[in-house]
């Protein structure tokens, strides 16, 4: 992801345990946080706000990547933001993204799905 001059975040509807574990294990990621830091959960669109703010850009130049359409890339969509489905664990294989979202089947696709979308 870097390589194509993108920056990385792990955010979602998590504990601030595991949030500082996230920190603690350093990721390959520029930003960490989650739901319980930024004060709302997922589909809450001040949820998507907060990402919105914590990546410093414009809501349409954020990808939002997740495998629940209801909970994720929906709710990603109406805030502006560049969703992204990944067809991963039951609720990914369970629900069906929306016409003109990407999907891809695992994280190793999206540094070329990203690519294709600039």
């Amino acid at each position: 992801m870097r390589e194509l001059g993108l920056r990385v975040g792990v955010v979602g509807n998590q504990p601030e345990a595991l949030e500082r574990w996230a920190r603690e294990a350093l990721l390959a990621a520029d930003v960490v946080s989650s739901s319980a830091s930024l004060g709302a959960r997922k589909p809450d669109p001040a949820f998507f706000r907060g990402v919105v703010d914590l990546a410093g850009a414009a809501p349409s130049a954020v990808a939002y990547v997740g495998d629940r359409v209801d909970n994720d890339v929906e709710p990603a969509r109406a805030a502006g933001l560049v969703a992204i489905h990944v067809r991963c664990g039951p609720w990914g294989r369970l629900q069906r993204a929306p016409d003109g979202v990407p999907v891809v089947d695992s994280l190793a696709e999206l540094p070329e799905t990203l690519a294709s979308l600039a």
